[in-house]
């Protein structure tokens, strides 16, 4: 992948020189790729044992994924009577140790998603991915999961306490791309995602995982428990919708 020249800014993206495509596929690096909101939940339960809090799949989707991880935290400890806790200080914490396992853990990409990036290539639509983690943190992941020949543009969007992600992040990756929001179809895991992504105009199917499995999809064009081939189908047929 080519560098650009701003690389220390945290939300420069990293874009690969090729020949212009007309259409695009998005979605979260780290949990449509990788399973990420796992290694997450399991890294904050550790933390929070440590600090005499134990949390459960219930806390942790009400409350770390309602939003900006510092709100979130305050809100839970609030609720559970432990707000002598330094929900700041222990967002840092959580948010630098989940960097770290991310790297560490026995990560593979997820089939579908190889099969997705397969059919992508072959059609050539351009793929573009969108992360929470810091610009170095994001190109070490894509290059774990063996994803550089296939992804175009590398979107680091570090949202410093702001709800992640916002509809202004989907729209940035779409620009970088030169892609317009109707010719973007995104893969989303949660609801907040899905949302932003239907507020900025492009298309979206959802795979929830069991965190998010509850929330409310509405507006979505296609929810599926899996990325299997009538998912991959599906994201066609939107492209080819536009």
């Amino acid at each position: 992948m080519a560098k650009t020249k701003k690389a220390s800014a945290p939300e420069t993206p990293v874009t690969k020189n090729e020949a212009p495509r007309k259409r695009a596929i998005l979605f979260e690096l780290e949990n449509v790729a990788a399973g990420g909101r796992q290694v997450a939940f399991d890294v904050m339960k550790k933390i929070m044992a440590d600090k005499g809090v134990k949390l459960t799949p219930f806390l942790f989707s009400r409350y770390v994924l309602s939003g900006s991880l510092k709100k979130g935290l305050g809100e839970m400890l609030e609720s559970l009577g432990k707000g002598r806790l330094s929900e700041e200080k222990l967002a840092s914490e959580v948010a630098d140790e989940v960097k770290s396992a991310l790297l560490r853990a026995s990560l593979t990409l997820d089939p579908g998603v190889k099969k997705l990036m397969a059919r992508a290539s072959a059609e050539g639509v351009a793929v573009g991915v969108l992360s929470c983690l810091d610009r170095d943190t994001a190109l070490q992941l894509v290059s774990k999961l063996k994803l550089d020949g296939d992804i175009s543009t590398v979107l680091p969007y570090v949202c410093d306490g702001k709800a992640y992600p916002s509809a202004d992040a989907w729209m940035k990756l779409g620009k970088m791309m030169s892609m317009s929001p109707g010719v973007c179809v995104v893969v989303a895991t949660c609801s907040r995602s899905s949302k932003a992504a239907l507020s900025s105009g492009m298309r979206c199917l959802v795979i929830p995982d069991k965190y998010t499995s509850f929330q409310d999809f509405g507006g979505a064009d296609y929810v599926t428990d899996t990325l299997d081939e009538s998912a991959i189908d599906k994201i066609f047929s939107l492209l080819d919708e536009r």
